[in-house]
């Protein structure tokens, strides 16, 4: 009972901190920001406590000190929001929709890679300050996600590390809100149009598909940002005049792009879509304005942040990408290995090999001039695409067919205003079809976006009482949260049954013990290497290479290789 309510106490408690802090950035930023909801403040906040936490593992180990600091201060600035009573019935709502979720935060299994990696790593910059050249540690060290700072800032007495999956879940409860909050409040202000059907179909979708927090890592998380860029962005395009409205979207829009990118660095490419707002609602005057400007900074200093943070663990900006690897360093991968791994990582997403198979051709011959696309339709199509295909068909035709049965009279004439999103998401795909067809790199979405957009337009020209509009919004709502909440009780049962989880006697995900021996070593550093096993939540910094020589570089602590 002691573990439940630790959890449940810290839960709520980082989720309110970044709450908090994402309310106090909006109002020194603009009023209009302070108008949004719970839900927008919670993704703010989010980023920005990532983004701080960059910055102060350079300094500091995300230590007990460092994140009680961090989060007490949030709570602070929550509280504050509270006493002075502005929207305190959302903070009612909130705390609803949290429990509604809360049983996908239960969570035994996580992912392949999370003791491979991204446990070993929130882990390591909580017990350390930044350690230069960590990208030698293994492959997936030299993988940054913001993602991993933001989980270090969880390392917190009592639970410790076992929160250091709960940022993906956040990002869900978020997402709900955003979009519950607004199919609501625009039924009262009785606004219905494409827009909120896209927000409901959306909600249904990673309700659905995204139900299982355990697998998100830093994939899934980001194709839900992804999911949301997409709606700010086709607001902004449907917005007239309100140019106040306007930028208030393009600063939300911006922030979004530059989490979703510092969580996975592909999400860089959707930095397009600024550009095409700019000439589309001619706002370059309006955007140099003095408030726009601390947006334009936070922006680029949390880019700056990625960045550096790259080139100080591989010695590229965007590993594996080569031409960003511009000074050689002692601790830099080797050029010729960052070329390997940049044609295996297009490999394994071609299909070219995983789990007890491997192409016959070499890596470099099987992803030219479309060799790998009959393998990647068998092994890759068939099941993984196909299935979210379908899936998202069904979901669309079920709830096409639930609205035509409710409509009245002829069918609306509408213009159609999407025309340029249908052609940028067209763009994005190709980009992912061919540099790096997988469903984690934002297949889910860019295969479902259309699809959405498509069936919110033909709902949109539905003639629907205001009365039986409410029904059927509350009804998919309430729907979404059910097979939420269905899935995940098959998923735990499942995990019972195959591990021998007790969720009634701990919430806490499966750890393995793991052994470890010192591999290198100086007066106030040791590196450890795991014995058999992943790294999981061993003795940090836990390498998986042995060739390993400490140093310094500047006042930080550097590894590189023998």
């Amino acid at each position: 009972m002691i573990d439940h309510l630790t959890y449940f106490f810290y839960l709520h408690v980082c989720l309110f901190s970044s709450i908090g802090y994402g309310l106090k950035f909006s109002n020194i930023i603009s009023n209009n920001l302070v108008d949004l909801n719970f839900g927008w403040y919670g993704i703010i906040g989010f980023f920005l406590i990532s983004t701080f936490s960059i910055f102060t593992s350079f300094f500091f180990a995300h230590n007990y000190y460092h994140n009680l600091i961090i989060h007490i201060i949030g709570l602070f600035l929550f509280c504050i929001s509270y006493l002075e009573n502005k929207k305190k019935i959302e903070y009612k709502y909130l705390i609803i929709l949290s429990l509604c979720l809360l049983i996908g935060a239960y969570v035994f299994k996580n992912h392949d890679d999370f003791p491979y990696y991204h446990l070993t790593y929130a882990l390591n910059l909580s017990e350390n300050s930044f350690i230069v050249g960590t990208g030698n540690f293994s492959h997936g060290f030299r993988t940054f996600s913001s993602l991993f700072y933001y989980h270090s800032t969880l390392y917190l007495p009592f639970i410790e590390y076992y929160l250091f999956h709960i940022g993906p879940f956040y990002i869900l409860v978020f997402f709900n809100y955003i979009i519950i909050y607004k199919l609501i409040n625009d039924i009262r202000s009785n606004q219905y149009n494409l827009i909120n059907y896209f927000a409901l179909l959306s909600l249904i979708f990673i309700n659905i598909v995204f139900y299982r927090i355990g697998e998100h890592g830093t994939d899934r998380s980001s194709q839900i940002l992804l999911i949301l860029i997409f709606l700010v962005f086709i607001q902004i395009l449907n917005l007239n005049n309100n140019k106040k409205l306007i930028l208030t979207y393009l600063s939300l829009l911006t922030i979004l792009i530059t989490f979703a990118a510092s969580m996975k660095a592909i999400y860089y490419l959707y930095f397009l879509l600024l550009p095409v707002i700019f000439f589309k609602k001619k706002l370059f005057n309006e955007v140099l304005k003095k408030k726009n400007i601390v947006i334009i900074s936070l922006v680029s200093f949390s880019i700056f942040l990625n960045l550096i943070t790259n080139y100080l663990n591989t010695g590229c900006l965007l590993y594996p990408a080569e031409k960003t690897c511009l000074i050689k360093q002692e601790w830099s991968i080797p050029s010729d290995e960052v070329k390997l791994m940049s044609t295996h990582y297009e490999w394994w997403a071609k299909a070219g090999g995983g789990p007890g198979y491997s192409h016959e051709l070499t890596k470099d011959e099987y992803i030219k001039n479309f060799i790998w696309l009959n393998n990647w339709i068998q092994r890759h199509f068939f099941n993984k695409v196909s299935d979210t295909l379908l899936g998202t068909i069904f979901i669309c035709i079920i709830v096409i067919l639930t609205f035509f049965y409710f409509k009245r009279g002829t069918l609306k004439t509408t213009q159609n205003k999407n025309i340029l999103t249908y052609f940028l998401i067209l763009i994005f795909f190709i980009e992912w079809f061919l540099n790096h067809p997988a469903m984690r790199y934002g297949g889910f979405v860019l295969i479902g976006l259309p699809l959405i957009l498509f069936s919110s337009s033909l709902i949109n020209r539905f003639l629907i009482s205001k009365k039986n509009l409410k029904k059927l919004i509350i009804f998919f709502i309430i729907l979404s949260i059910v097979v939420f909440n269905l899935r995940n009780l098959i998923r735990i049962n499942k995990e019972i049954k195959i591990y021998g989880y007790d969720p009634i006697q701990s919430p806490f995900f499966y750890v393995d013990k793991v052994d470890s021996k010192i591999s290198a070593r100086d007066d106030d550093l040791s590196i450890y290497k795991p014995i058999d096993k992943m790294c999981w939540a061993s003795k940090t910094p836990c390498s998986y290479n042995p060739n390993l020589k400490l140093g310094h570089f500047l006042w930080m602590r550097m590894v590189s290789r023998k």
